[in-house]
């Protein structure tokens, strides 16, 4: 089976009490009603890796971003202490069990993981950051049907979480659902318009669809927001020389490829992209048709002195 390629993206949140709290594990219960604002780690600029006694001397609201930042700084030891805390000091929230299926999940325990994404799920059954997880570990562990079913429940559970609405974009174009995938991408892109991935996957669904002109826009934009990607700047010379005909465009796509490959500026090897026979190619081709181009311009004045 064909693998997709999912990121292993934690995502991180702020939670925000609603109402006035009470101390009782009743009231607690009664009134969880945390929605988790689910954003990459790479936008959360704030937050350090906390110590035993900072977060230990702190209620679960604020531990929560202290593990977020833990995350961030990929500190897989204190995240799961803080984890193990959490489960014991605020049982009935889900995010000591959340935060360590993600220590799980690094370790590639993936059924220690899954079990406990099952444990938070108990606690918040509608919290699609844990179906999204859920369906990734599903995927991992070759549960293709599984992974389908929690990623569609991520993405319509929580519309912030950008990375399940860009994964069920790619299971769709993987079925050539388009107008599926045109959808999943577009809500990914409503989130994040930089979003490099969803752009090179909205753009590929227009090169199905034979809408060049779209693709070529979205491959410009792809490239803005991602300047190394490798893969978007060679597609957009394939729609540009063999799609819509712009020889001189592609030409300069191809040029700015194959320097950059030799800086080393890009994310990926392009030695074998043939990128020099093409460039050659499209040399020639142009040199032809201003040739051509020279000869008809200067005819008309041939026939004339030959009168």
């Amino acid at each position: 089976m064909k693998r997709l390629v999912l990121a292993i993206t934690a995502l991180a949140f702020s939670a925000c009490a609603s109402g006035p709290q009470k101390k009782s594990e009743e009231t607690v219960k009664a009134t969880y009603t945390e929605k988790v604002n689910a954003i990459s780690l790479d936008d959360q600029r704030s937050g350090v890796c906390p110590n035993e006694s900072v977060y230990q001397k702190e209620e679960w609201r604020k531990i929560v971003p202290m593990a977020n930042a833990c995350v961030k700084a990929k500190d897989w030891n204190q995240l799961e202490k803080i984890g193990n805390h959490l489960a014991k000091t605020a049982p009935l929230t889900p995010w000591g069990a959340y935060y360590m299926s993600l220590v799980a999940t690094m370790r590639k325990d993936y059924p220690r993981a899954q079990w406990m994404l099952e444990l938070a799920l108990k606690k918040a059954p509608n919290e699609g950051l844990f179906h999204y997880e859920l369906g990734r570990l599903f995927w991992e562990q070759g549960d293709e049907a599984g992974a389908i079913k929690e990623m569609k429940l991520a993405s319509e559970l929580n519309p912030a979480l950008t990375d399940a609405h860009y994964v069920m974009g790619q299971m769709a174009l993987r079925s050539d659902d388009l107008s599926l995938a045109r959808k999943m991408f577009g809500k990914a892109l409503a989130n994040e318009s930089r979003h490099a991935p969803a752009l090179l996957g909205a753009a590929e669904v227009e090169i199905k669809a034979k809408d060049y002109d779209k693709a070529e826009s979205l491959l410009n934009q792809a490239i803005v927001a991602n300047p190394r990607s490798s893969k978007a700047r060679l597609a957009l010379g394939q729609v540009q020389e063999l799609h819509l005909k712009k020889a001189q465009e592609a030409l300069q796509t191809y040029r700015d490829l194959k320097q950059l490959g030799t800086e080393r500026k890009l994310d990926e090897n392009v030695q074998s992209m043939n990128l020099e026979e093409k460039i050659q190619t499209l040399e020639k081709s142009l040199s032809q048709v201003n040739k051509g181009s020279q000869v008809n311009s200067r005819k008309p004045a041939e026939r004339q002195v030959s009168k």
